[in-house]
């Protein structure tokens, strides 16, 4: 339960419009809200809490690195440890949807004298903003409510007119639907006690292609927002109050989807530093790595990748501090990427989709003239001898009076703007029973009004998956 209890001054302020933003709802969804079970703590954001009171009950002097999934996957603290000798480490990377900012404002309470703080955003528009996504928050605050009296009134506000669907979620969960339960990678069990990933699954390059289609990384002037350049340099105020520093880190960036030249990068670090007001620690070449290197995002390191990171920040680390002792870290071999899958299956709808080949792998990238004229398709599970694994941006293009879809289960990534232009889709049916294997980006929708069906068994695992949760009540049960 949150009181006014022992706090005082902006703390006692925050808890205060709290209560009273919250006593406006009706008594049946603040039950709902949080006296029910908690209906998320073995999900991806059910480590919210734990993350917080590791930083708390850490002692120091800390290295405290703040981000998103980036440095989530990317980071071996205890490899950290090993090497600055007197840190202890505490990894404060979750989740990018959340929004940098709220890593920022959930972390300052806790921050204490002689601590190193590294914000490590990753390199992407939506990190480098103010952006935040109330409904993915209250995911993460279920079970860890307390952190409520950390945040800023604007953010209490957006999260008070987002309560309402989280609640009514929350009942539907606990009344007539299975837990959101520990499923593949996105699991709160795939966090060790020093905050980091260690999947076992985490072992190579899962990508067709190597990299996310969904998730250019750019490095264009105005990436970093006035508003997040203001936020950060509050921080640094902040952090600097409290006897500590602040620096700038760069996350882990696969080189097969950078789309800039090394002057354009040169010239964004200078604009970066100069915008940011604080050091930046490294140079964004040095993590700029092959796409080996990754997992199944352009900024999720795979396990061998996860020690290059590891040991490229505490060489950025050391420099920063005068340090000129070796690391010793032995690079690991590069994992072979893995293989896609080959599911067997109805492919009668072949002759309606164009095809490009990859490395031993087929995306989808348009229709035919047949494709365009039908109201309904099945994506085929091979062409020409190969797997088709891959939906691209515009796949269904032309596809007017397209009005069901059906995705099958060797789909692994579904391109942004796969169905735009196609007005008349009402279902997209989905036959994958586990959603991570299927990326999405966050504008999969674009261009439709489509709703998408899941297998029953998995609707919870669906709207409470790294990927797919952003589409929340647009995602629905199929029938048996």
């Amino acid at each position: 339960m949150i009181t006014g209890k022992m706090l005082t001054g902006k703390k006692k302020a925050v808890v205060c419009v709290t209560l009273a933003l919250l006593l406006c709802m009706p008594v049946t969804l603040l039950i709902w809200g949080f006296a029910l079970p908690e209906q998320y703590g073995d999900t991806f954001m059910g480590e919210l809490g734990p993350k917080a009171a590791l930083l708390r009950d850490t002692p120091g002097p800390r290295i405290v690195l703040v981000g998103g999934s980036g440095v989530a996957f990317g980071v071996d603290s205890a490899l950290m440890e090993a090497e600055l000798d007197g840190y202890n480490v505490v990894n404060f990377g979750l989740y990018a949807a959340l929004g940098t900012t709220v890593m920022m404002d959930l972390s300052e309470p806790y921050i204490r004298e002689g601590d190193i703080v590294l914000l490590i955003p990753e390199q992407q528009s939506q990190t480098l903003s103010d952006a935040f996504d109330p409904a993915v928050m209250w995911q993460g605050l279920d079970g860890a409510f307390f952190l409520l009296k950390d945040l800023p009134r604007d953010k209490l506000e957006r999260l008070a007119g987002a309560f309402p669907a989280f609640a009514g979620q929350k009942a539907a969960l606990c009344f007539f639907g299975a837990l959101p339960g520990a499923r593949g990678v996105y699991a709160r069990g795939s966090f060790n006690e020093r905050g980091d990933v260690a999947s076992p699954l985490c072992a190579r390059n899962e990508m067709p292609g190597g990299c996310d289609v969904n998730m250019p990384i750019r490095f264009e002037d105005g990436m970093a927002t006035e508003a997040f350049a203001a936020r950060v340099r509050e921080y640094a105020d902040a952090v600097r109050a409290r006897g500590a520093v602040l620096w700038y880190g760069f996350c882990p960036m696969n080189a097969a989807a950078v789309e800039a030249a090394d002057t354009e990068i040169d010239d964004y670090y200078l604009r970066l530093r100069e915008t940011l007001g604080i050091p930046l620690a490294g140079d964004p070449h040095d993590f700029i790595l092959e796409a080996g290197w990754f997992y199944d995002t352009n900024f999720h390191l795979n396990s061998s990748g996860k020690t290059v990171y590891t040991r490229a920040l505490i060489r950025a680390v050391k420099a920063m501090l005068g340090d000129s002792s070796p690391t010793n870290i032995s690079l690991p071999e590069m994992p072979p990427n893995a293989e896609a899958e080959a599911w067997a299956g109805d492919d009668s709808d072949a002759a309606c989709f164009l095809y490009e080949t990859g490395d031993g792998f087929v995306s989808i990238i348009g229709l035919t003239a047949e494709g365009q004229a039908r109201r309904s398709l099945t994506v085929p599970s091979m062409w020409d001898g190969l797997p088709v694994t891959e939906l691209a941006a515009g796949a269904f293009s032309g596809g007017v009076r397209l009005e069901e879809v059906t995705i099958r289960r060797n789909i692994r990534v579904i391109g942004d703007g796969a169905f735009d232009g196609c007005a008349a889709l009402k279902r997209i049916l989905m036959e994958q029973t586990e959603p991570s294997a299927c990326h999405v980006g966050q504008n999969l929708l674009i261009g439709t009004d489509a709703r998408v069906y899941v297998p029953a068994e998995a609707l919870s695992a669906y709207r409470s998956d790294y990927f797919w949760s952003a589409y929340g009540t647009k995602i629905l049960p199929r029938e048996p």
